[in-house]
């Protein structure tokens, strides 16, 4: 008991609760677009492969754009060109007629998820540069903690918005969703952020030179590097299962409900039931679980759930399934798997820090969108995609767990 409570207290410090309030503006913009996101998935739900397939494509340039950037800027300049630039171009969006052209829509969901990895991805370039292996394990939990309570804010706003500023057309039609509030509160909360960041680099000593090196570093040190090559096939696998979770389940709120509006809501008390659970453990526990079940057993342990998982859709896809595995596989991630990752990175060299944690983070990550996509979409017109088709998910879970396992080798676990 003594060891739980010397090690929650060393998770406070004044450095990681402005890292924590730099999350919660991060996170609480891009959850106030999220259910939007979702939203339009669903109701395009016949291409998502195709537009899984457009943002792994916009993911690889950006990618390049960031890893160019990084070499020229300092990690100050960093933040400020990579999350201005986001922010430009929802400006843009903003001034563009959804109804006029599906293709805007989709560009829109495409630009959606660029938004949100990068946005995320770059905060974590700050905390893995600032807070380095046992500041990492000490803070991580207490810094994830405040990104869920701007998710859990964000999902709360964005609720608000869809039930109150829905935009009513004239012909007694169903109410169409007003894309530009939801944008404008995203990029309040977003500059917020930037400015919380700008201050935790400035207090904490960094360098403020640049980095250096080539747009091709991320994918060099993907090559060279046994490390970096570990933690890109876990977030392959990792999301190519988490969006068989996430198309299955996507199915099964269309056909439970049929209102745009509903859906959009309940997604977002989804994300806020997330949100506490995920808090409550983050603030808690944490700390404590990285330090004492290690590494090495929280990134094996998602094969196991995973397979729990897909078992349970094939046999039960119902919604009230579909509900409470949603919460169970974010809760995970979001307190327990995805903070062992970052300590993971904070072990890295420099450079694999500042540009190949964004290129697993992005790009592998929209790579394992596409496959997993493209994994359901074989089963399509098949009438199995609901019975047995998940179950041929569970040789990638038993994967998974096996570089967990290696990964965990990076760091003295």
């Amino acid at each position: 008991m003594k060891d739980y409570f010397n090690t929650l207290k060393n998770s406070f410090s004044k450095d990681s609760f402005l890292a924590s309030l730099f999350f919660f503006f991060v996170l609480s913009s891009w959850y106030t677009l999220r259910p939007l996101r979702n939203e339009l998935a669903v109701q395009d739900i016949d291409n998502i492969s195709l537009l899984l397939a457009m943002v792994g494509i916009a993911m690889l340039l950006a990618n390049l754009l960031y890893s160019w950037v990084a070499s020229k800027t300092n990690l100050k300049q960093l933040i400020i060109f990579c999350y201005l630039f986001l922010a430009s171009n929802l400006v843009i969006f903003i001034n563009l007629d959804f109804s006029s052209n599906e293709w805007i829509g989709r560009s829109f969901y495409v630009w959606c998820n660029i938004y949100s990895f990068f946005v995320v991805a770059i905060f974590w370039v700050v905390a893995i540069n600032l807070f380095r292996q046992e500041k990492a394990k000490q803070y991580f939990g207490f810094i994830s903690f405040g990104g869920t309570l701007g998710a859990a804010f964000g999902s709360r706003l964005s609720k608000y918005i869809a039930n109150n500023f829905s935009i009513a057309p004239v012909d007694g039609g169903p109410e169409e969703i007003n894309i530009a509030i939801f944008a404008f509160f995203t990029l309040g909360l977003l500059v917020v952020g930037l400015l919380v960041g700008l201050y935790c680099i400035g207090r904490v000593k960094s360098e403020n030179i640049a980095l250096g090196g080539s747009a091709k570093d991320a994918f060099k040190n993907l090559f060279n590097s046994k490390d970096v090559r570990y933690l890109a096939f876990y977030m392959f696998l990792f999301t190519t299962l988490m969006t068989i979770h996430w198309i299955t389940s996507a199915v099964i709120f269309d056909k439970a409900i049929e209102s745009s509006i509903e859906r959009v809501a309940l997604f977002a008390d989804i994300e806020l039931a997330v949100s506490l659970i995920a808090g409550l453990i983050q603030l808690f526990l944490t700390s404590f679980i990285v330090r004492n079940l290690g590494i090495k057993f929280i990134l094996f342990s998602y094969g196991i759930i995973f397979s729990i998982v897909f078992i349970v859709y094939s046999f039960a896809p119902l919604l009230i399934s579909a509900v409470l595995i949603t919460v169970l596989l974010r809760v995970f991630e979001y307190s327990i798997n995805k903070p062992s990752r970052e300590i993971v990175f904070s072990h890295l060299s420099k450079n694999k820090r500042y540009k190949s944690s964004v290129l697993v983070d992005t790009f592998f990550a929209r790579l394992g969108d596409f496959s997993g996509s493209i994994f359901l979409g074989l089963f399509k017109g098949s009438q199995i995609v609901f019975s047995i088709a998940p179950l041929f998910a569970i040789p990638f879970a038993i994967t998974i767990s096996f570089i967990g396992s290696r990964i965990s080798k990076i760091l003295k676990d």
